[in-house]
């Protein structure tokens, strides 16, 4: 007999906490496209030269990734990075430059303009402009 007095209540509560979430924005991740598996990765990367553009400061790069798992990167203002590169378990483009403990994990979305994009942690971070087979800037 208690039931019908709970009911308003529990509507009064759940129906407006549902509806505040189906409002919420959806992360840019979400609203690009769907994230990349690791075949299509492999495809993007594997012994390609890859022109990149920085978000965070709009600054330019091209990195070249080996079939041997090396990564080397040009900047725009003349410094050179190197590292290894691989893709984890859960569909992601993994960087770990040399001289660093951890590794920088993206997940990667196709844009409707062809280019890429990379996320870490749900944040666009950068962008891949464009690919060309093998070490095409001889890194």
């Amino acid at each position: 007999m208690r039931y019908p007095f709970y009911l308003p209540l529990l509507f009064g509560i759940l129906l407006p906490a549902l509806h505040v979430q189906a409002d919420e924005p959806q992360t840019e991740q979400q609203q690009d496209g769907e994230q990349l598996d690791s075949t299509e990765l492999y495809e993007l990367v594997y012994d390609q030269t890859v022109d990149c553009r920085k978000e965070k400061d709009q600054s330019l790069c091209v990195n070249y990734f080996s079939p041997e798992g090396n990564l080397d990167q040009l900047r725009d203002n003349g410094k050179r990075k190197t590292g290894r590169w691989f893709l984890d378990d859960a569909d992601r483009l993994c960087i770990l430059w040399d001289g660093k403990y951890n590794p920088l994990c993206f997940t990667v979305t196709e844009s409707p303009d062809g280019t890429y994009k990379m996320f870490r942690k749900g944040k666009h971070k950068s962008t891949m402009l464009g690919t060309a087979p093998g070490n095409r800037d001889k890194l």
